[in-house]
């Protein structure tokens, strides 16, 4: 048995969390992805879900050997933490336009807030009529096990989020 991480134990709060809402048929979980990169010492989680067809939506979660360090080394006066970014994929099957991108912007400044960075990136498979909006919701801070709160309130902005999306 090992010691858990600060990483590990926001990872099963997150991943539990999303697992009730697929048990109850609200979302379904599409995707979950877990890496230790050994080269760099990183760790990575990400958990995708779906509430409607036109978009999917991502928690990542990550830590690096910075933060594993301050959390083993007891002498270390720092305080251990992770990084964490949303993503919505959005498909459809016609380019998006300006202004459908400048809408989806305010609609996402409105349930996240102003000061969250909020960026899209547009994209098309060449050959298919399928065209992809990629936005990213990124936080500059971390999030500390005392904050797991945050992480379950993020969820429901989440939801919001596709709720608002689809309309």
């Amino acid at each position: 048995m090992f010691d858990p991480i600060v990483f590990d134990n926001l990872k099963v709060v997150v991943e539990g969390e999303i697992y009730e809402l697929d048990l109850s048929g609200e979302v379904s979980v599409v995707n979950r992805e877990d890496f230790v990169d050994l080269a760099h010492f990183t760790r990575t989680y990400r958990i995708s879900f779906q509430q409607h067809g036109c978009c999917i939506a991502t928690l990542k979660l990550s830590t690096d050997l910075d933060n594993i360090h301050a959390e083993l080394n007891p002498t270390r006066n720092e305080k251990p933490g992770c990084t964490v970014f949303i993503q919505f994929t959005y498909t459809q099957n016609v380019p998006f336009d300006k202004q459908q991108c400048a809408n989806i912007q305010q609609m996402l400044e409105d349930i996240w807030g102003e000061t969250r960075m909020i960026t899209q990136r547009l994209s098309q498979e060449v050959g298919k009529e399928e065209y992809e909006n990629l936005i990213t919701v990124t936080f500059n801070r971390f999030i500390y096990e005392d904050q797991v709160g945050d992480l379950v309130e993020m969820i429901d902005y989440m939801l919001q989020t596709l709720d608002a999306l689809e309309q």
